[in-house]
């Protein structure tokens, strides 16, 4: 059995990257994710249909384009992929997106994502940091945080004798 795909790998983090528009940047993410096996490609039909009845743009110059409830079929694994676009995006008339962070989640999955991307990203001085980085281990360390496993505790030395 093959190991699970990681969320979010530095193949999945393109920097410097320009678009006309929202869903060519939803084509840059959405493509990543398709290419990275996370997605089947319709999926990135159902990323643009969802600006359709609501916006994914959450602010300080981030949007998080993500497929409609009823294309969760189309989602292979749970993953993340970024695009960063320095001169910005015009998102939706009255937003410009610096970064854009497409997501798909299998199950339930796609509540505990946003969140903690959101916990993240309303930071705006983490934000505009990200919007202007020439390192994509930058995005990576930033945004993997939250879905990272958690370091493995210290060993105890409790019963060993030995006093820490």
């Amino acid at each position: 059995m093959l190991p699970p795909k990681p969320v979010l790998s530095l193949e999945m983090i393109l920097l410097d990257q320009q678009a006309p528009g929202r869903d060519e940047a939803i084509d840059l993410v959405g493509q990543l994710l398709v290419g990275g096996g996370y997605v089947q490609p319709a999926y990135v039909a159902s990323m643009k249909a969802r600006e359709l009845t609501m916006s994914t743009y959450v602010g300080n110059g981030v949007a998080i384009p993500h497929g409609t409830f009823e294309d969760k079929t189309l989602i292979l694994s749970t993953g993340v992929a970024v695009a960063q676009f320095p001169h910005g995006v015009n998102w939706d008339g009255s937003n410009v997106a610096h970064l854009v962070v497409g997501i798909a989640a299998i199950r339930e999955e796609h509540i505990g994502v946003l969140a903690n991307l959101a916990r993240v990203l309303e930071d705006e001085a983490v934000s505009k940091t990200l919007w202007n980085t020439a390192s994509p281990a930058d995005v990576y360390e930033t945004l993997g945080r939250p879905w990272q496993e958690a370091p493995d505790p210290a060993p105890s030395s409790r019963g060993e004798g030995e006093k820490d």
